[in-house]
């Protein structure tokens, strides 16, 4: 095995974190996603979820075009990253995003937000079977606390069962969480030839071209109210929740730790409870809020074990070069 160059030891030994932009960018990703999900509830009553989906993807993939443009960095994707672009696209965009639309029209919002946000306790079995990292005690406390969260919410004693298709709609939202954690695995696996940001908009493209075809048999575009506050409703789910964030996220993970997007991935929901409190009139049950709780505490032992484990690595790496 070939040791690693100087300079890549040196960037990972002392990793230079830009907290105050990445902070800024880590609270507006956490508002407009966690505000997005009473805005998507809202939508749902103008359009079917697909054919919603389908605008929004639209939007977003149209805005990262132009921030990527705008940056300087538009370029075709290199063909090794192919293959990755697609997984992205048809995986942690398409799926993801159509599976959690559909799955909103039969539960709260708020609800909605926190089982969406349970993917950090299912990469970390995944990643121990299939990408060979250490399931650590810490790791197992993190994932048995959101598995307890995820039984609170879908506590028998607190589910509405004569509301029809409560249930399904829970399981559509955490098969979605599922088939994200499948895409990150194989974004994990991949040795990247491009940079990531200038393949988000190709990864958004590749969605909306399986996307629009899909929406167009299962659902009719005339049902489609083009209302002005659908559009306004679709400007922001689209343009700005599918587009600025996803630009503002990558730049949070370039600029702060692994810890602190741990932090985001329990924020947002917080954000979905509360944004559902003054927008829809939702106010969660005990179980929900207990869930999230849980759930929330799981993320952040999952990621502050991450960030133990890369600061030990940066140790021995800071270690090697100095012999």
């Amino acid at each position: 095995m070939s040791q690693p160059r100087t300079g890549a030891i040196t960037a990972v030994a002392a990793p230079q974190y830009a907290w105050r932009s990445g902070y800024l960018l880590l609270a507006f990703t956490a508002l407009a996603w966690g505000i997005n999900f009473p805005i998507l509830k809202i939508g749902l009553e103008y359009s079917p979820p697909l054919l919603y989906t389908t605008l929004r993807m639209i939007l977003g993939t149209l805005t990262m075009f132009l921030i990527a443009r705008a940056m300087g960095i538009l370029k075709f994707p290199h063909r090794s990253d192919v293959p990755v672009v697609f997984s992205v696209g048809l995986l942690q965009n398409m799926a993801f995003i159509t599976l959690v639309t559909v799955g909103m029209q039969y539960m709260p919002a708020g609800r909605a937000a926190i089982l969406a946000y349970t993917s950090p306790i299912w990469v970390v079995p995944a990643a121990a079977l299939f990408l060979g990292e250490r399931f650590t005690l810490p790791r197992a406390i993190g994932t048995g606390l959101g598995l307890a969260g995820l039984m609170a919410i879908f506590n028998p004693l607190a589910i509405s069962w004569q509301e029809p298709g409560v249930v399904t709609g829970g399981l559509l939202i955490v098969g979605a969480t599922l088939v994200w954690t499948a895409g990150l695995v194989h974004v994990r696996l991949h040795k990247w030839h491009g940079d990531v940001l200038s393949l988000i908009p190709w990864q958004l493209l590749s969605s909306v071209v399986f996307l629009v075809p899909l929406a167009l048999i299962m659902e009719n575009p005339s049902q489609i109210r083009w209302e002005p506050d659908f559009l306004w409703n679709i400007f922001f789910s689209g343009a700005i929740a599918s587009g600025l964030c996803v630009a503002a996220q990558v730049g949070a993970i370039r600029s702060l730790p692994a810890v602190s997007l741990s932090l985001n991935s329990a924020a947002v929901p917080a954000v979905g409870l509360i944004s559902a409190i003054f927008i829809l009139g939702e106010y969660p049950g005990l179980w929900d809020a207990l869930g999230f709780l849980l759930i929330a505490a799981g993320i952040l032992v999952v990621g502050l074990s991450d960030r133990r484990q890369a600061l030990a690595q940066r140790r021995r790496l800071a270690a090697l070069q100095k012999r």
